[in-house]
Parts: structure tokens; sequence; C-alpha cells
């Protein structure tokens, strides 16, 4: 997993901070604004093992210079595993005081981590890993970050459930959580990566564009039919931007055109979110999204598949064959066809556009497909979005053990494995510090500077030259 930084980087638990929406922060009467508007966007790295991660947040508080400030009181229960290539708008609130911030007060009640079987349903047995501190996560930033009067903010939360989570070797194998995640918080610029919000469509307009009020995470658990906390908050509506270039998909997978679009028609958009400036004429539409492409239809009519790619895109027929992992509720003899269209999109997991010519053979793919099964013939996927892995790297390791030396001008460690010692390169790791005190588990932004002899310490890497591990990450006990 990459840094991501424009203004902020934080270092947070294995959830997400959130925040329902608000009142009027904004400008009344030509008064300068005291609070700012701030929007939560969730994203996660891809995680093995697991087919869910369930986690329920409960509450969230600031603490800084306007003491404690609390930005979401409720329940809500979200699959972290659902992110692994998108990141949605998951709370909005537009009455943040301004000021300075430097912890993050986080309540979890539950993490549920699920394994399903071959037909899609969930094995008898869930995995419950225990919640340091009752579920209460003190999160330090390396530094402050302000927030200014009058702003508006995205700031996107990219956790990774597969490095916080560690399976100790004693107690039966029990899973303790240890928060890796990391903050990008931007007022001006696209959030990273692609975003994904389902609602209700309003307001179309001649320019291409439509008022889209949530009405549900994308990222809810699959049995989640309740009503959403959504209902009626005008906060949690975004202008939805289309061109020529966005693909519109009815709820048969089928191509459409924008003047298909209803009002009052539940659609999913996927696209780059980015916060637009307070005004007072904007009736609460704090974000714009640029889509990429819109499927019409409840959650649930595309239905997103994993699988490896079995045979390229054939240009006359513009297909290619996905042989579909196991474990999602679709049995077949052999891979199935993909059906692509002039405005199916492809991207990578971190949001870069590619082509047709990179769907190759052994290539992992997540399609955004309607299965269509005509009499007589083959099974079809219509696909409205790809996104493909094409990096290609090496298997990451994970090394346990305890730090025997740390070279900080060269960033070079030596830790002391189960096989022994191995040398580390550290120089472009992401460093967490992790500790329990005070009744809470603590998670700290750290650097190279903070290790030290005799930390014990997990390293997440790929193997490099000479037998060196490159380190992505690394969390060290405090």
């Amino acid at each position: 997993m990459s840094t991501l930084v424009r203004h902020a980087l934080l270092t947070l638990a294995l959830a997400a901070l959130a925040a329902c929406g608000g009142g009027g922060g904004g400008s009344s009467g030509g008064a300068a604004p005291t609070t700012a508007t701030v929007g939560i966007a969730l994203t996660d790295a891809p995680t093995a093992g697991y087919d869910r991660a369930l986690a329920t947040i409960t509450s969230i508080d600031l603490l800084g210079d306007n003491g404690k400030v609390n930005v979401f009181s409720g329940s809500e229960t979200v699959d972290l595993l659902k992110l692994a290539d998108y990141s949605e708008l998951f709370a909005v609130q537009d009455n943040v005081p301004s000021g300075t911030y430097n912890k993050i007060r986080l309540q979890l009640s539950n993490l549920e981590l699920v394994q399903l079987n071959g037909a899609g349903d969930a094995d008898d047995v869930s995995t419950f890993p225990k919640l340091a501190g009752n579920g209460k996560i003190d999160l330090n930033p390396q530094g402050s970050f302000y927030v200014a009067p009058g702003a508006t903010l995205v700031i996107t939360i990219d956790f990774d459930v597969g490095k916080s989570l560690k399976i100790t070797t004693t107690g039966n194998g029990k899973v303790i959580v240890r928060p890796v995640v990391f903050v990008d918080i931007t007022s001006g610029l696209p959030s990273p990566g692609l975003t994904r919000i389902h609602g209700v469509v309003a307001d179309i307009r001649d320019d291409g564009s439509f008022r889209l009020c949530q009405t549900r995470l994308a990222s809810s658990r699959d049995d989640y039919r309740a009503v959403s906390r959504f209902a009626g908050d005008d906060g949690h509506c975004v202008r939805v931007r289309s061109d020529s270039s966005t693909g519109i998909f009815g709820d048969d997978g089928l191509p459409q055109e924008f003047f298909d679009l209803e009002e009052g028609e539940e659609v999913t958009a996927i696209g780059r979110l980015q916060p637009v400036p307070r005004n007072d004429d904007r009736r609460y539409e704090y974000f714009v999204l640029t889509a990429y492409v819109i499927e019409e239809g409840l959650p649930g009519t595309f239905e997103r598949l994993r699988g490896i790619v079995d045979a390229p895109v054939d240009p006359g027929t513009d297909r290619f064959r996905l042989d579909v992992a196991p474990g999602q509720g679709i049995v077949s003899d052999g891979p199935l066809l993909a059906q692509l269209y002039p405005k199916s999109r492809i991207f990578s997991p971190k949001g870069v556009e590619l082509g047709r010519i990179d769907i190759d053979a052994g290539a992992s793919a997540l399609v955004d497909s309607v299965l269509a099964i005509a009499s007589g013939g083959p099974a079809i996927l219509r696909t409205s979005l790809v996104i493909l892995d094409v990096d290609g790297a090496a298997e990451e390791q994970v090394l346990t053990g305890q730090l025997v030396s740390v070279n900080k001008t060269t960033g070079q460690l030596i830790v002391a494995g189960p096989l022994g010692d191995r040398c580390v390169d550290a120089r472009a790791a992401d460093v967490f510090l992790i500790d329990s005190a005070g009744g809470s588990l603590n998670s700290q932004r750290g650097t190279l500077a903070d290790l030290a002899p005799g930390q014990d310490v997990n390293v997440f890497g790929r193997a490099g030259t000479g037998g060196c591990l490159v380190a992505e990450t690394i969390l060290a006990d405090r």
C-alpha cells in the first residue's frame, strides 16, 4: 500500500473517521464562517484469507483546541473488504468547529471476519478479533492537522485489514487487531482512486449533471435492508457530472444514454470525488463526483465478481474470458465470457485508467457486470467496469521478530526472526508505533528514528535483491 499525502498523513486504527450530516455551518448575513464541512471517504487494500470484515463503529470524537468534539454517535456496520478497489462517501458533517486537532478517539463495538464456502454462503464459524481497550482506540497523528473556517475537506481513510490482523502462535490462533491506516486530506484536488456512491437521482440538468442523494453505503453488509441513516439528509447529496465518455448502463447491463436517466431512480456512480467551495446557492452540495461509469438499479443489480483473465479481449467481439473465483454464488463448467461495450471503463486498483490491451491472460480482475443467460447460448457477463491488477509484483512477505540493529543512515535493519537474522531495507517503509497504555489501543505514525534494538516488530514487504526484505510497512511496539 502506498502512502497518501497531500495536507496531512495520520495513523488510524482498523476503522474509519466518520461524521453524521448536520446543520448550517455556512455563512449567514455576511458573517465569517467559524466551522467547516468535512466529508469522510473510506477505502481499503485487498485482503487474503477472509471474504468479509464486518466492523461496527459506534462513536468518534476529535480532540484538539476545541476540547472533545463528537462527530459520530450511533451504530454503523460496514464490510471493509468491499472497499478493496474504491472509496465511498461514508459521512458528512457541515459544522465541524475550525481549529487544530491532534487526536481521534474511535469506539468499535464489534469486528467479525467471515469466510465463505464455494457456494458463496457463510461458513458456520466466524472469527471475532480481540479489540484492545474494549474497542476504544486513541489515534495520534505524527503532527496535528488544521481545519480552516469555511473550508470543505475530503478525508480519505485508507486502511489495510490484512496488515491489521495478527495471527498469534499461542492462545489457539487468536486474532489481534494492530491498526495500519493512512489518511489523505484534500480541500481542492480530487480524492485518490475511484469513489463509488449509491443513491437516488434528482435535479437532472441539461449540462449532463444530476444530484445524487445517498441512500445507503455500498459497503453495507449484504443483509442490511433497514432504512438508511441518510434518509432525508441533504448533506449526503453530491452533484454528479458526466460527459461524452461516461459509460451509462441500464439495470440489464446494456448501454444507455444520459437522457434515459430518470429522477427518483436508484443508481451507483463511480468516478472522482472532489470538494467544492461553500456558497449559499448549492443546496448542501458540498462535493462533486466526475463520473466514469453510472449503473442503474438497486444495490446488487451489478454483481462485482472476482476472477482471473483466461484469455485477452477478442477485437472482433470485444469479449474476454474470465475464470470466476469460487465463493461468489456462480458455478460454471469453465470461464465465462465478459462482454465489453464502447464506454466500458478499465482501471487499476489505484484508479489509473487502463485499456483493453492490458486485459491479458493471468491478470486478476474484478468486474461490475450483469449475468445474462440466453436460451441455447453462452452465459454473458455484460460488463460496465473492470478493475484490473496488472502490477505483477512479487507476493508480500511478513517477518515477525525483534530488532537487532538499526542503521538510520542507510535505512537497513537486522531483525531476528523465527528462521534467524534477516536484513530489511526500511528506507521507504511506513512506520507505526503501537501500545495499549491507558486502557485503550494507541496507534501513532512514526519514522525510522523511532526504531531501536529490542523492539518487537512486524515487517510487511517483498523480497529484494541480495536477500533483503524491502519493507513497505513496519508495526513496532512502542
